[in-house]
């Protein structure tokens, strides 16, 4: 069974966005310049590093005088607890929501419509040959 995780926040997101997205480790300096809109000190972007780091999100390696910090949490194991969040938060726990919001708002083109049905209807395949 998949581990579940509770929902970062926006800060620790916001590093664990940048490990992911550079696919190696990287030093505080490296991923310090990658986070250079937040406007973060030094130590705080070592504070939320040691925090991920203790929730088990962040691994660490000595190099030189200095860490190498990669990701030890997958994106892709993460992204259901963010996505139940923003479901629950927002649509109430409802993707039905979710869809209509998009909808209303003309978020959806004919080609997100027909992925989504092809996609709903894998799904539902999937489920019928489980049971």
């Amino acid at each position: 069974m998949m581990e579940k995780f509770k929902r970062l926040p926006d800060a620790e997101l916001d590093v664990m966005k940048e490990l992911w997205a550079a696919g190696g480790p990287l030093t505080r300096p490296a991923l310090e310049a990658r986070l250079t809109e937040k406007g973060w000190a030094s130590t705080t972007l070592l504070a939320l590093l040691s925090r991920l780091e203790a929730k088990g999100f962040v691994a660490r390696q000595k190099q030189g005088k200095g860490y190498l910090y990669s990701a030890a949490v997958a994106r892709a194991d993460y992204l259901p607890a963010e996505s139940r969040w923003v479901l629950g938060r927002m649509f109430g726990g409802s993707a039905k929501n979710l869809v209509a919001a998009m909808a209303e708002t003309d978020a959806l083109t004919e080609k997100d419509l027909d992925e989504l049905a092809d996609y709903l209807a894998q799904l539902k395949a999937e489920h019928q040959r489980e049971e």
